[in-house]
């Protein structure tokens, strides 16, 4: 028998736009965009969220938190197909780390599967779920 070392996913090179602020990190089955408007943060999210990907998600978060310092961070799970566990844990840090720090959070768009397994965790019950990962509106400040 032969051992194997476990494969290494392939990164996708981060790629800054011009002007700054916007970047997008990923690997074949998951990807990652961040971008500002005003002093709102954004991250699109899209493919599957799990062990192997969440570290890249939550290094991004990191150096939003640290850097670009947003009155709102919002992620949006549009394109986001399947969460496990290690991504729940993702967001339960993030969520933390902004009520902390004074910033508002919010998951948008999360499709039927992953609304489902925010309900069964009962973390609908904590985090802000909107429906459009548009400006903030007066509510929400």
């Amino acid at each position: 028998m032969q051992d194997s070392a476990p494969a290494e996913t392939p990164r996708v090179p981060v790629r800054k736009s011009p002007g700054g602020g916007a970047r997008t990190i990923g690997t074949p089955t998951f990807s990652l965009h961040a971008h500002r408007r005003g002093k709102e943060s954004f991250v699109e999210l899209a493919g599957e969220l799990d062990l192997l990907s969440a570290p890249q998600l939550r290094e991004m978060l990191v150096e939003i938190f640290t850097v670009d310092l947003p009155r709102r961070l919002v992620l949006d799970l549009s394109d986001l197909i399947y969460l496990d566990s290690t991504g729940l844990s993702v967001f339960v840090t993030a969520h933390k780390r902004a009520s902390a720090s004074g910033i508002a959070f919010c998951l948008a768009n999360p499709n039927a599967s992953v609304r489902l397994l925010l309900k069964i965790t009962a973390l609908d019950q904590i985090f802000i779920i909107v429906d459009e990962a548009g400006p903030a509106t007066e509510r929400d400040e």
